[in-house]
């Protein structure tokens, strides 16, 4: 599944690069669309995982929910030139990307590791290459950035992959990653547009993993 979300995303750049359409916000969902329709296809014919998912929310889990909802119109608002390219893009990342890392790869692993006798080692274990692996896919951005700046990218999603992972396994359920995986990346795009800046400081990087994988082992042990 990796290997061919690897060549589907190589040639999807590449295509979209020469036809000089590599920002298009339409594209880039058809783009998305179409990667998500294969992974549903070749899940079901191939790894055939069955993906913890459900719209069935407790009052609480409701309530949350809705705040959150409230919160991201309100900043939407607020960023009116970025909230399209916002919501396509959180939408875009947070359903493919989950479906695939936290939805068929994290889920193999767990199942992988459910012998182990150690709990840590069935917890930690898939989460933290779930995590890696999620961080190591965003090379791909090389085509559209540098090398230094795409270096952070990738430890900074590595440390993304640890929360949305530990919340996957605390929720059984991919709704919640997908949730909060859209709310950063609307978040971030409502305010800085899309980057693609060389700018991005590798001090303010770490310090925002190190949140990530605090709030992520928080999650897990709660």
């Amino acid at each position: 599944m990796l290997f061919v979300e690897v060549i589907f995303e190589f040639l999807g750049i590449n295509i979209l690069k020469g036809i000089n359409e590599s920002n298009n916000l339409f594209f880039l969902f058809f783009d998305k669309c179409l990667f998500l329709i294969l992974l549903i296809i070749l899940n079901a014919k191939l790894t055939r995982q069955k993906i913890p998912f459900s719209l069935k929310l407790n009052k609480e889990q409701r309530n949350l929910v809705l705040t959150l909802i409230t919160a991201l119109i309100i900043i939407g608002v607020m960023n009116e030139k970025n909230f399209l390219a916002a919501f396509t893009i959180g939408l875009i990342a947070s359903t493919t990307e989950e479906y695939l890392f936290r939805g068929i790869i994290l889920v193999t692993l767990l199942r992988l590791f459910w012998r182990s006798t150690k709990q840590s080692t069935r917890i930690l274990f898939p989460a933290i290459i779930s995590s890696v692996l999620f961080g190591l896919e965003h090379f791909l951005n090389l085509y559209s950035q540098n090398f230094s700046l795409t270096t952070i990218q990738v430890c900074q999603t590595m440390a993304m992959g640890f929360l949305f992972a530990s919340l996957f396994i605390r929720t059984k359920n991919l709704l919640f990653p997908i949730i909060c995986h859209f709310g950063i990346d609307f978040v971030v795009t409502a305010f800085w547009g899309v980057q693609n800046t060389n700018n991005a400081s590798f001090g303010g990087a770490v310090s925002v993993a190190i949140l990530y994988i605090m709030i992520g082992f928080i999650i897990l042990r709660v």
